[in-house]
């Protein structure tokens, strides 16, 4: 439905709903419950099912049920529903038709988020509407324009159907340069409720969390062609500054708005990008998060942003873990096919800063098992993590081509993948889809059999003393041949890990915390 039919009614008679997906904390869409509220607009959040690593589920039916009873009970005239992921698209459509069956025409059915952002066209095969890119402003206006009674088609960042069917897309508003100005995201309150493993929750889960996430930017400084920041950095050419960040004084008070509604919270996370690492605004934020916050938060770094000018006083400040993505030892896989800018040793020095500045949790990302990789970048990635100053972890990701991103035009050109095969990818089950995130090229029958072997012994530089044992008999055949001594050994060390974060975490959580 693109117009409202009835009289001009008040803006309470036009309740919203929003939904977000496999996320309780869905950060972008309680900033959008928020908006609405503030401008009078009564608006209920459903968090609806949760992101479970290695047991992603889609919707079971008496879920779907609990969820429609909410709908009925609400009778919203919209429902906005955030689709981040092409690997929450058969949820999404599912719901999509579910709801509009159960609620028929009289609810506007709108899509917002990543997908839909970048692929407006094909959203709008299922939504009404869709909300493209940063729409803090153009939900209120869509809101207002209905409430009145009048066509919404005229509104930025909209995308619709014409009247002969064809997609319109209407152009974008430029960025949101004051972060300042918006409102915090929704917390707690009576019109949130949480459905997974077939129960209906009342209330906000995210209240009961001992851990808080929340951004102090918007944007990214790079381009890694695995991500959607490329195309969303084309899409909003000349439309304002792409990376902006809040000040901290903004960033401290939803701090001390999350503490006095969180009685658990025990822990900070930062979702940005890459954290903020102006050297002014570090030093102001790092005072004030010790001085007024003093939980122990956990960030996201670059190899290219990480000085210790600023890492020293995030340690002081509180500073318990920090990720930083390399992704590969191999220049080649870095530079041509990740479109990531740093050098072998920009990467070393890096890691010798977080070191030397004792952060007490140091994990560094890489994607291996993929179709572009040959053994000489395995070799060469071993090469760079055994030069990485000690101690760290590391995360082994497999890659996955998400619709939108450059390498998925780069894996077809090369032809590494072919297009049947990238559509086959891109069209697999939930469950799948997230299986294919981890180890999904790790396989006899493709080319790089000796891939398992690589990334065993990878895996084991984390280890130092345990890695010199091992080193000696890399060179041989007997590790590549008998694959399951170091698949057994990497279990136990597996174990072993998850053993010391948990005991870490519980220190921070429920000792630190407790100070």
């Amino acid at each position: 439905m693109i117009q409202s039919t009835s009289p001009t009614p008040s803006r309470t008679d036009f309740p919203v709903v929003l939904i977000g997906l496999y996320n309780y904390k869905v950060l972008g869409v309680r900033y959008l419950a928020s908006r609405l509220e503030s401008h009078g607009f009564p608006c209920d959040l459903i968090c609806f099912k949760n992101f479970e690593s290695g047991n992603m589920k889609k919707p079971s039916e008496q879920e779907y049920a609990l969820l429609l009873d909410v709908l009925s009970r609400l009778r919203p005239r919209l429902v906005g529903i955030s689709v981040m992921s092409s690997l929450y698209m058969e949820a999404a459509v599912e719901l999509t038709e579910r709801i509009r069956r159960h609620l028929g025409p009289a609810v506007t059915i709108v899509w917002g988020g990543v997908y839909p952002t970048l692929f407006p066209r094909e959203s709008l095969n299922h939504a009404d509407l869709v909300m493209r890119g940063e729409s803090d402003d153009t939900i209120v206006e869509l809101m207002e324009t209905l409430a009145a009674g009048k066509e919404v088609t005229s509104l930025s960042n909209l995308a619709y159907r014409g009247l002969a069917g064809e997609p319109v897309l209407n152009p974008l508003r430029p960025l949101i340069e004051d972060l300042d100005r918006i409102d915090f995201p929704r917390l707690g309150g009576d019109r949130v409720c949480y459905i997974n493993h077939d129960r209906l929750q009342p209330g906000d889960p995210f209240v009961d969390s001992p851990t808080f996430e929340m951004t102090c930017s918007r944007g990214c400084p790079y381009v890694c062609s695995y991500c959607s920041n490329l195309s969303l950095r084309k899409m909003y050419a000349g439309q304002g500054k792409f990376v902006r960040l809040r000040s901290v004084d903004n960033v401290m008070r939803e701090l001390h708005y999350a503490r006095s509604r969180m009685k658990k919270m025990r822990m900070v996370i930062f979702w940005d990008e890459v954290f903020p690492d102006e050297p002014d605004w570090v030093n102001e934020f790092a005072r004030r998060y010790r001085q007024e916050i003093g939980l122990p938060f956990q960030i996201w770094g670059h190899p290219l942003r990480t000085r210790s000018e600023t890492i020293v006083p995030l340690v002081e400040a509180g500073l318990a873990q920090a990720v930083v993505g390399i992704q590969s030892g191999s220049p080649r896989i870095r530079k041509k096919v990740f479109f990531r800018p740093e050098s072998q040793e920009s990467i070393i020095a890096m890691s010798q800063v977080l070191s030397s500045a004792r952060v007490p949790e140091i994990i560094y990302d890489l994607i291996l098992d993929h179709p572009f990789e040959e053994e000489e970048d395995f070799r060469l990635t071993l090469e760079l993590c055994e030069q990485l100053h000690h101690p760290f972890g590391l995360q082994l990701h497999g890659l996955t081509f998400l619709p939108g991103t450059a390498i998925v035009d780069l894996a077809i050109k090369q032809g590494v993948v072919s297009q049947e095969e990238m559509d086959r990818l891109q069209s697999l089950p939930l469950e799948d889809q997230y299986r294919s995130f981890y180890w999904f090229y790790g396989n006899e029958q493709l080319k790089y059999r000796r891939s398992r072997y690589w990334m065993n012994l990878i895996y084991f530089t984390q280890f130092p003393r345990l890695y010199r044992l091992l080193k000696p008999l890399a060179g041989s055949r007997l590790l590549e041949e008998r694959p399951v001594v170091l698949d057994g050994l990497k279990k136990l060390c597996t174990y072993y890990l998850v053993g010391r974060r948990i005991s870490r975490k519980a220190r921070w959580l429920y000792v630190r915390g407790k100070r």
